[in-house]
């Protein structure tokens, strides 16, 4: 949870057989991996409210409109994005640091793949948070011009 509640505020949630939970619960003991009580139980009370659970929703909605917006926008030119849920675009390419700094010259930021994955090929991280739908044609443009720029800069 605390990746987007907030770094100061950690707390999981486990769904398992009593073995292994009473497994986990042997770890824990056992580690620093102690969580303040005080803590799970705010989480609790923020993810069983409301308040809460309908600004989760509108957030779901807004990035999945922002994601197929972008993913739009990119077939128009083209350009293969992958994204099914969150945040993020997945967008392959043949070399991530020439499209990365090619977008930055653009006022883009993303941010190359090499991090993010295990068996995928090259490709680029496109957080659509903050990318209105309006602005999604300017950047699936932009990113076509980049990988034409990449492609006659680098030999294809």
């Amino acid at each position: 949870m605390s990746k987007f509640l907030g770094t100061d505020l950690r707390w999981a949630a486990a769904a398992c057989d009593p073995t292994t939970l009473a497994r986990h619960d042997g770890r824990l003991l056992l580690t620093s991996g102690w969580v303040s009580h005080l803590l799970q139980e705010t989480v609790y009370g923020l993810m069983t409210d409301d308040g809460t659970r309908a600004l989760v929703t509108r957030a779901r909605e807004t990035y999945a409109l922002r994601r197929g917006a972008l993913l739009q926008e990119l077939a128009k030119h083209g350009l293969e994005g992958h994204a099914t849920s969150g945040m993020n675009v997945w967008v392959p390419v043949r070399d991530e640091s020439a499209v990365v700094n090619g977008l930055r010259s653009y006022g883009w930021w993303v941010a190359a793949g090499a991090r993010f994955r295990l068996v995928a090929g090259p490709g680029v991280r496109i957080s659509v948070a903050e990318l209105e739908p309006v602005d999604a044609a300017r950047l699936a443009s932009d990113f076509a011009a980049v990988l034409g720029e990449s492609e006659a800069t680098y030999g294809g």
